[in-house]
C-alpha cells in the first residue's frame, strides 16, 4: 500500500482532444489541488493482478497539503512531511523511516502525480464518463520510457470542481491499483504535526531507520 498511495484528488469541447489540451487538464486540476488548502479525503483502493481474478479491496482516509500527506489503512499508517517519511506497520508494530525518492513518491503522493506529467510521460484524452453523481475527465499518463516501473496512470478528474477523483495506476508486473475517493473536504486546517510520526503516541514501536 505504502508504495501504492496514496493517491490519491474543464470544460471539455471535443472527443478528440490533443497532448496540448490533455496538459491542460492536468494543469487545471494541479492548480486546484494546491489552492485546495488542506484536504480530507475517505477512499477506497481495490488492487488486482492481471493473472488473477481475486480483488484486495479496503477503506482508509488521507490528510493532504501540498506535498505533505498522512494515510491510515487498516494495516499501517504513513506519514510524509515533505521530506521525511514514516511507515507504522500495525501489526509488529514497526516504523520505517525513510528520504522517497521521486520514482516511490509517484506511487503515493497526489502532489507528485498531478505534477508527474511534465516530464517523461505522454498524455491522452480519454474522454468523459459518469461515476456515481459525478462526471469524470479521464487523462491516462504513459511512460516514454519502456523500461519504467509504470505501465500507465489514469487519472480521473471531477469536471466541476477540477479535483482528482480517482487514480488507477498499472506497473509493469501487471498489478493494477484503483483508487476511488468516495469522500472530500477542501479547507481543511491541518497542522504540520499532523504530516509527522510522533513516538509518543506509540511508545511500543520499534523504530528502523532506513536513511
Amino acid at each position: 500500500m505504502r508504495k501504492i498511495l496514496t493517491t490519491i484528488f474543464f470544460v471539455i469541447f471535443s472527443l478528440a482532444l490533443n497532448a496540448q489540451d490533455a496538459q491542460t487538464i492536468l494543469e487545471n486540476a494541479a492548480k486546484a489541488y494546491n489552492n485546495a488548502g488542506g484536504i480530507k479525503a475517505s477512499f477506497v483502493l481495490n488492487s488486482k493482478h492481471s493473472s488473477s481474478n481475486d480483488t484486495y479491496s479496503y477503506n482508509g482516509t488521507a490528510f493532504l497539503k501540498a506535498n505533505k500527506f498522512k494515510i491510515e489503512i487498516p494495516d499501517a499508517i504513513t506519514w510524509f512531511d515533505g521530506r521525511t517519511q514514516w511507515v507504522y506497520m500495525k501489526e509488529n508494530e514497526e516504523v520505517n523511516i525513510s528520504n522517497p525518492d521521486n520514482s516511490e513518491l509517484q506511487n503515493i503522493s497526489p502532489s507528485y502525480i498531478l505534477n508527474t506529467y511534465k516530464n517523461g510521460y505522454k498524455l491522452t484524452y480519454k474522454g468523459e464518463k459518469v461515476s456515481g453523481n459525478k462526471t469524470l475527465v479521464e487523462i491516462e499518463l504513459t511512460p516514454f520510457k519502456q523500461n519504467s516501473d509504470i505501465r500507465k496512470i489514469i487519472i480521473g478528474i471531477d469536471k466541476s470542481t477540477n479535483i482528482f477523483s480517482s487514480i488507477i495506476i498499472t506497473d509493469k508486473s501487471g498489478m493494477t491499483n484503483n483508487l476511488k475517493i468516495t469522500n472530500l473536504t477542501t479547507g481543511v486546517n491541518l497542522s504540520e504535526e499532523i504530516f509527522k510520526f510522533n513516538k509518543a503516541n506509540y511508545p511500543n514501536a520499534e523504530i528502523i531507520d532506513l536513511r
